[in-house]
Protein backbone atom coordinates (compact mmCIF):
# COMPACT_ATOMS: atom_id res chain seq x y z
CA UNK A 1 0.00 0.00 0.00
CA UNK A 2 1.30 3.43 -0.95
CA UNK A 3 2.12 5.73 1.94
CA UNK A 4 0.65 9.17 1.38
CA UNK A 5 2.04 12.40 2.72
CA UNK A 6 0.26 15.73 3.11
CA UNK A 7 0.64 17.74 -0.11
CA UNK A 8 3.11 20.59 -0.41
CA UNK A 9 1.92 24.13 -1.04
CA UNK A 10 2.82 23.73 -4.71
CA UNK A 11 0.87 20.49 -4.96
CA UNK A 12 -2.17 22.13 -3.36
CA UNK A 13 -1.99 25.02 -5.85
CA UNK A 14 -1.73 22.58 -8.75
CA UNK A 15 -4.67 20.55 -7.43
CA UNK A 16 -6.77 23.72 -7.14
CA UNK A 17 -5.96 24.46 -10.80
CA UNK A 18 -6.93 20.91 -11.73
CA UNK A 19 -10.22 21.27 -9.84
CA UNK A 20 -10.89 24.54 -11.67
CA UNK A 21 -10.35 22.71 -14.97
CA UNK A 22 -12.87 20.07 -13.91
CA UNK A 23 -15.33 22.86 -13.05
CA UNK A 24 -14.80 24.34 -16.54
CA UNK A 25 -16.04 21.13 -18.19
CA UNK A 26 -19.43 21.94 -19.79
CA UNK A 27 -20.86 18.64 -18.51
CA UNK A 28 -20.50 19.81 -14.91
CA UNK A 29 -23.29 22.35 -15.47
CA UNK A 30 -25.78 19.63 -16.31
CA UNK A 31 -28.37 19.11 -13.56
CA UNK A 32 -27.32 15.48 -13.14
CA UNK A 33 -23.77 16.64 -12.21
CA UNK A 34 -24.82 19.30 -9.68
CA UNK A 35 -23.53 17.21 -6.74
CA UNK A 36 -20.08 16.93 -8.34
CA UNK A 37 -20.01 20.67 -9.02
CA UNK A 38 -21.00 21.36 -5.42
CA UNK A 39 -18.32 19.02 -4.09
CA UNK A 40 -15.54 20.33 -6.31
CA UNK A 41 -16.47 23.95 -5.56
CA UNK A 42 -16.22 23.25 -1.83
CA UNK A 43 -13.00 21.28 -2.41
CA UNK A 44 -11.35 24.41 -3.78
CA UNK A 45 -12.31 26.22 -0.56
CA UNK A 46 -11.01 23.33 1.55
CA UNK A 47 -7.66 23.33 -0.25
CA UNK A 48 -7.31 27.13 -0.26
CA UNK A 49 -7.93 27.18 3.51
CA UNK A 50 -5.78 24.09 4.19
CA UNK A 51 -8.76 22.76 6.12
CA UNK A 52 -8.11 19.59 8.10
CA UNK A 53 -11.52 19.29 9.79
CA UNK A 54 -14.89 18.43 8.33
CA UNK A 55 -16.53 21.54 9.81
CA UNK A 56 -19.08 23.07 7.47
CA UNK A 57 -19.24 20.16 5.05
CA UNK A 58 -22.62 19.17 6.47
CA UNK A 59 -23.96 22.44 5.05
CA UNK A 60 -23.66 21.10 1.51
CA UNK A 61 -26.98 19.99 0.09
CA UNK A 62 -26.03 16.74 -1.66
CA UNK A 63 -24.59 13.51 -0.32
CA UNK A 64 -22.11 13.22 -3.19
CA UNK A 65 -21.05 16.85 -2.74
CA UNK A 66 -20.34 16.20 0.94
CA UNK A 67 -18.42 13.03 0.09
CA UNK A 68 -16.21 14.88 -2.41
CA UNK A 69 -15.52 17.65 0.13
CA UNK A 70 -14.53 15.00 2.69
CA UNK A 71 -12.07 13.62 0.12
CA UNK A 72 -10.59 17.12 -0.18
CA UNK A 73 -10.05 17.32 3.60
CA UNK A 74 -8.51 13.86 3.53
CA UNK A 75 -6.24 14.98 0.67
CA UNK A 76 -5.01 17.97 2.72
CA UNK A 77 -4.31 15.61 5.63
CA UNK A 78 -2.39 13.21 3.37
CA UNK A 79 -5.02 10.46 3.62
CA UNK A 80 -6.33 10.59 0.05
CA UNK A 81 -4.51 10.81 -3.26
CA UNK A 82 -4.98 13.60 -5.78
CA UNK A 83 -6.09 11.00 -8.31
CA UNK A 84 -8.95 9.83 -6.10
CA UNK A 85 -10.07 13.43 -5.43
CA UNK A 86 -10.03 14.33 -9.12
CA UNK A 87 -11.37 10.99 -10.29
CA UNK A 88 -15.09 11.54 -9.75
CA UNK A 89 -16.82 10.77 -13.04
CA UNK A 90 -19.27 13.15 -14.65
CA UNK A 91 -22.52 11.65 -15.84
CA UNK A 92 -23.88 12.07 -19.34
CA UNK A 93 -27.38 13.57 -19.38
CA UNK A 94 -30.16 11.49 -20.92
CA UNK A 95 -31.13 12.89 -24.25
Amino acid sequence: METLMPPTEGQIKQTIQDLQKRLADPLINQKINRPVKEGYSESINVLAQHRITYDGIDQLTTLQGRAIAVLAVDYVKGECSKEVLLGVKLKQPNR
